[in-house]
């Protein structure tokens, strides 16, 4: 076996694995109602590579349940999006409404793309596989931006790095980063071969998916306390107040 045959199935083994075992402690710890897309993504890609690895290669089943599944893929990230803005705004009544109207705009207009591009007169392969790729872009797109927006506004969002919802905008920010930045390697400016390119971003993917495990693979603690402090409440107000001048000085 090469070194290149190796290194293709050990990346491609890895995150099947971690993403199972992902799903299996997010069942135990009761977190797949808080974010049943993301426990949705975790299950489904080890299961469409799990099918793929069973069908021949090349094939015209293989290359139709990779396509579709690749779409299916993409619709679920967004829908890691879209949970993970939910939790954000949630404590934010206005915020909340504004989300709902471009949540309620976002799904009319994709399926109004999805069934412009379904019932189109004439269309080909080639089309649907174009706006699939199109459609990847514009979600790694948008995880990009959602991490830069968390790592700009986490402490006055009230989030801590250790938040499971960080974590996994962490791993998919993380991620479209280094995808689109091997796009822009491969496509337009050409410094890498086809081969490298799937390496590196299998490599890339891999690194998405050790985040996710380090996040909620880890055991949590919590800290016990024994005592509660006595009560000063002129202390209090007083820190209290310096803490709030400080926040809105920033």
């Amino acid at each position: 076996m090469t070194f290149s045959r190796l290194a293709t199935t050990v990346l491609w083994a890895v995150p099947l694995v971690l993403q199972c075992v992902i799903a299996l402690f997010m069942f135990l710890r009761g977190l797949t109602r808080k974010y049943p897309f993301f426990f949705s993504y975790t299950l489904f890609l080890p299961a469409r590579d799990v099918v793929l690895w069973c069908l021949p290669y090349p094939g015209t089943r293989y290359s139709r349940i990779y396509w579709w599944g690749d779409a299916a893929a993409i619709l679920l990230s967004f829908g890691v999006i879209v949970e993970i803005l939910r939790h954000i705004v949630d404590p934010y009544p206005f915020l909340r409404i504004v989300f709902k109207v471009l949540w309620i705009v976002g799904f009319v207009g994709v399926i109004i793309g999805i069934a412009i591009l379904l019932l189109a007169p004439g269309r080909s392969g080639s089309l649907i596989i174009e706006s699939i790729i199109l459609l990847e872009r514009s979600a790694r797109f948008l995880q990009v931006c959602l991490l830069t927006a968390l790592v700009f506004l986490i402490s006055r969002l009230g989030l801590t790095w250790h938040s499971y919802m960080v974590g996994i905008a962490t791993g998919f920010g993380v991620y479209a980063a280094l995808d689109l930045a091997l796009l822009e390697l491969r496509g337009n400016l050409h410094v890498i071969t086809d081969s490298t390119f799937v390496l590196l971003g299998s490599a890339s993917y891999n690194l998405a998916a050790v985040i996710w495990a380090v996040y909620f693979l880890r055991r949590r603690r919590f800290a016990t306390i024994e005592r509660l402090p006595a009560t000063n409440v002129a202390d209090w107000n007083e820190v209290l107040t310096e803490r709030v001048g400080k926040w809105y000085q920033r």
